[in-house]
């Protein structure tokens, strides 16, 4: 999919393809971005269907992005056009040339997220995250790269699908409450990803990567049934908001982290 952006400020352009590389990323839509300083640069390289979507930003240097929307309307009916702009005065003009969206400057990853739904006809699950404090930093975790939790007194260990291993200050229970039905408790102090559960045995829990955790041996029976509906489930596409944890991505797809100023 070719996605024009044109907009004389580069830091806007750059924003904006930054967040709908994270839009790509999460649809997996395979977006190709092109940037203009302008709709003269966008003529340059004009051809009637070469652009799925191309974002305008309506006020410019030279040719304004109104002039440039009718000019493409004028010869590409199924380009879809997204006005960008600090100003709401144009409103009435976009309807004029089939806009799908109007967006107000600076936008948020939220309303391009809903202008790009859309258009594509579809509706994105965003990854949920799970958010702690390590070594005086802020984390940012995929549940799709959670493997374990584990409690010891007020603090948590939690291992990702990398080995990484984290201490938070955080009990068990508020831990259980942030996380969603993918993730099995299985004792009083221990949870784990049943992505990543191999086999559940003899009082054990068998993890990829070689990880065993004990259980109670008269739980064992409940927690294996568990495992199993969760899998079925998934192979029936009742989860698809899970992302399978074998699926590759680097690594900042699957971690954020940043300088914690309050440590």
């Amino acid at each position: 999919m070719n996605i024009a952006l044109v907009d004389d400020v580069e830091r806007d352009r750059r924003r904006l393809e930054y967040i709908l590389k994270e839009y790509d990323r999460i649809n997996r839509v395979d977006m190709r971005f092109y940037h203009y300083t302008g709709g003269e640069a966008l003529l340059r390289d004009f051809q009637p269907f070469g652009f799925a979507v191309i974002f305008l930003d309506i006020f410019m240097d030279g040719m304004t992005g109104m002039e440039l929307a009718r000019y493409i309307r004028g010869k590409d009916d199924a380009a879809v056009l997204v006005f960008l702009t600090a100003s709401g005065t144009h409103y009435s003009d976009a309807f004029d040339v089939f806009a799908s969206a109007y967006l107000r400057k600076p936008c948020s990853e939220e309303e391009v997220f809903r202008a790009m739904d859309h258009i594509l006809r579809i509706r994105t699950q965003k990854e949920k995250r799970f958010d702690f404090s390590f070594d005086r930093r802020d984390y940012s975790l995929r549940y799709a790269d959670l493997v374990s939790l584990e409690t010891s007194g007020n603090y948590l260990t939690i291992v990702d699908r990398s080995g990484n291993s984290y201490r938070t200050r955080m009990t068990f229970s508020t831990a259980e409450s942030r996380l969603d039905s993918r993730f099995l408790t299985l004792m009083k102090g221990i949870m784990v990803n049943m992505d990543y559960i191999v086999q559940i045995a003899d009082g054990k829990c068998f993890l990829r990567g070689g990880t065993v955790f004990p259980l109670h041996v008269k739980n064992q029976k409940e927690l294996k049934q568990k495992w199993l509906n969760f899998k079925f489930a998934k192979i029936r596409g009742e989860l698809d908001d899970f992302h399978d944890p074998r699926e590759g991505s680097d690594a900042t797809d699957q971690l954020v982290f940043r300088e914690n100023p309050r440590c």
